[in-house]
């Protein structure tokens, strides 16, 4: 198979930690359960400054940050942008933020514009750099929010000039939403990137962000575009910005029912890995191969579901390994094509939750996450708390905001653990 030119060397074995801004450093203290499901509790990049040290006394080289866009009211987790072209003062500077620019995102200099917000992204970044630690920004080409100024001016009128910079439907099944939106989700309108000025919107924010010095870019629902509209994106970025490579969100179960607005997979393959279970993971590897020539690499989603089968007693210790070296075997044509090791996230049950709060199952878990495969060097992600043991009282899945449960604030406590994952990434 065909391979993307670029390798991307200076990715290899990287050992990145996911930060979740809001959750982890600098955040109100007094915060309740009904904070956690749906508000900012403030945590902020100012105070991940502070924590920089922390990380890299783990021996971690790299920080996956979720999106800073400017974000609705109640936007913590940041993917319901309602302007790409700012941070989020909350953000940056937390909940006494000093600066309350947000930007206009109808105006066409807006992204030439910097707030302190943005500034103090800069500075973040430049702190990182001097650690010698890389930084992964969360970006969310697909869709925005309901509140998006552009939206809101596609909505109300049917002339204006940003209408075809969304899928409005002439025959919609649902009268409240007459539009394409991300999954069933009728918040997220969906963006029509085929739009050539919706097109560049985007492409001109990641540009801004990129020129700060961001070393890498994960792509959330990396499936919603099509495969020749989110290559032209890539390639458009990689003409300026080389070595930066894209790393695809690539998540495909349980929306078999929702193949009308995402247009990077076929109903059939919706279909086949529409439930987790070995086949369907062999036909989420599958998927994976589409994207070796348009993406530089993905999220290890079968890696992940593997593990968890196993932490889960679904498999065996040996049937999982069994299973990821053939994983691995899949992609030995497609070495530089980046396979992002991972075993949970900030959409999934905690890892440790999932060995029902074994720590010996836990403890083999993260040696099979720490080891090499069929002689690669792909990177690894280990979610904000793993090493504090952090888990959850019950499953994510079922309630409404119940992924609260697994982006509770990070607790700083534990210290086995710090020592376990500072030997293993010696």
């Amino acid at each position: 198979m065909e391979e993307n030119k670029h390798s991307f060397r200076w990715i290899e074995n990287a050992k990145i930690y996911q930060v979740l801004i809001d959750r982890f450093s600098g955040y109100n203290e007094n915060y309740t359960t009904e904070n956690l499901k749906k508000n900012f509790i403030y945590g902020n990049l100012q105070s991940l400054i502070s924590k920089l040290d922390y990380i890299k006394s783990l021996n971690f080289n790299m920080i996956w940050l979720s999106p800073f866009f400017v974000n609705q009211p109640n936007g913590y987790h940041g993917y319901h942008s309602i302007n790409f072209n700012h941070v989020d003062p909350r953000f940056a500077f937390g909940e006494k933020s000093p600066d309350k620019n947000i930007g206009n995102a109808l105006d066409p200099d807006d992204v030439k514009k910097e707030t302190s917000s943005d500034l103090l992204l800069k500075q973040f970044i430049g702190e990182c750099h001097k650690r010698n630690i890389f930084v992964m920004m969360d970006i969310v080409p697909n869709h925005v929010y309901k509140d998006h100024p552009i939206f809101l001016d596609a909505l109300k009128n049917p002339n204006s000039k940003y209408r075809d910079w969304f899928y409005f439907l002439d025959k919609p099944k649902n009268k409240y939403v007459p539009y394409l939106c991300f999954l069933s989700f009728g918040e997220l309108p969906k963006l029509n990137l085929d739009n050539k000025d919706c097109f560049n919107h985007v492409i001109n924010s990641i540009k801004k962000f990129l020129s700060y010095n961001i070393d890498a870019i994960r792509v959330d629902h990396c499936i919603g575009p099509s495969l020749k509209t989110l290559k032209k994106l890539v390639d458009t970025i990689h003409k300026d910005f080389p070595d930066v490579p894209f790393i695809g969100e690539c998540m495909t179960f349980f929306i078999a029912n929702e193949y009308p607005s995402i247009f990077g997979v076929s109903k059939e393959y919706l279909e086949l890995t529409n439930q987790i279970n070995l086949t369907s993971l062999k036909h989420l590897d599958e998927i994976f191969l589409t994207y070796v020539n348009i993406l530089d690499g993905v999220l290890d989603f079968t890696f992940q579901n593997l593990v968890g089968m196993f932490a889960e007693g679904k498999i065996t210790e040996n049937e999982c390994m069994r299973e990821i070296e053939e994983h691995f075997e899949r992609f030995e044509d497609c070495e530089n094509f980046i396979l992002v090791k991972n075993v949970d996230s900030h959409d999934t049950d905690r890892i440790l939750f999932k060995c029902k709060n074994n720590r010996n199952i836990f403890k083999k878990i993260m040696n099979i996450l720490f080891r090499k495969y069929n002689g690669r060097n792909d990177p690894l992600i280990l979610y904000y708390g793993t090493e504090d043991f952090m888990t959850q009282e019950r499953t994510i899945n079922g309630m409404p905001y119940g992924d609260y449960l697994c982006r509770k604030p990070m607790e700083f406590s534990m210290q086995w653990m710090k020592t376990f994952f500072k030997e293993k990434n010696e």
